[in-house]
């Protein structure tokens, strides 16, 4: 087999730089992926959607009444909220980055206590309150719909009122996002949750004040 021309090396090198480039490129698409399809299940764990089998179950086949498309669109209320305890000092502290996925840009960071989780803009990083989608899908959705269903096991007798998740968004000037406070999330899936949907939701405010 005869040996490679000089030609044939240099287009080897542009083709393999070329490659490169393709497996980074898929690879951020891959993790944008990720990142939405774990938004889109966190949405359908909070209920604010009914399962097409339901609504199937009040109307023929092929079928759908105006009543069960207003009741499918209707959001779910977001209740007062409630201001968060005093967190407990503990030894045992887990600070975490949040980084945006296509460049590893710090955005904040979380420390994780056996109760609380508490998130602080990375230095630099202005977030306000009022940016979409903070308000409406992260505190109205994702955190609300958590103390909605702790709610319902207080309710039921199943849960102390004061294990139930509560939060606090501290705020400095004009609605700037000084640190997030969540106390009671118990559960390792809620933990992981809360950092897959805030690190998504900080991105896009951050590409939307620009």
């Amino acid at each position: 087999m005869s040996d490679y021309s000089e030609d044939d090396v240099r287009r080897a090198a542009e083709v393999r730089e070329w490659v490169i480039k393709q497996i980074s490129d898929k690879q951020e698409e891959v993790d944008r992926f990720r990142t939405v399809l774990t938004i889109i299940d966190s949405l359908l764990k909070q209920g604010s959607f009914k399962a097409a089998a339901s609504l199937g179950s009040f109307a023929p086949a092929g079928k759908t009444t105006t009543a069960q498309v207003q009741q499918a669109r209707q959001p779910t209320p977001a209740p007062r909220q409630q201001v968060a305890p005093t967190l407990k000092s503990s030894d045992n502290r887990d600070i975490r980055p949040l980084k945006r996925a296509k460049d590893d840009m710090l955005l904040a960071e979380t420390e994780v206590l056996p109760n609380a989780i508490v998130i602080s803009p990375a230095a630099g990083m202005n977030y306000n309150i009022n940016t979409p989608p903070f308000r409406s899908f992260f505190l109205n959705r994702i955190l609300d719909g958590m103390k909605n269903k702790d709610a319902e096991k207080v309710s039921q007798g199943a849960l102390k009122e004061s294990d139930a998740l509560n939060y606090k968004v501290e705020e400095e000037g004009s609605g700037q996002i000084k640190r997030i406070v969540i106390n009671n999330y118990r559960e390792k899936e809620r933990l992981q949750e809360i950092f897959n949907t805030s690190t998504w939701v900080l991105t896009r405010m951050l590409e939307k004040s620009g």
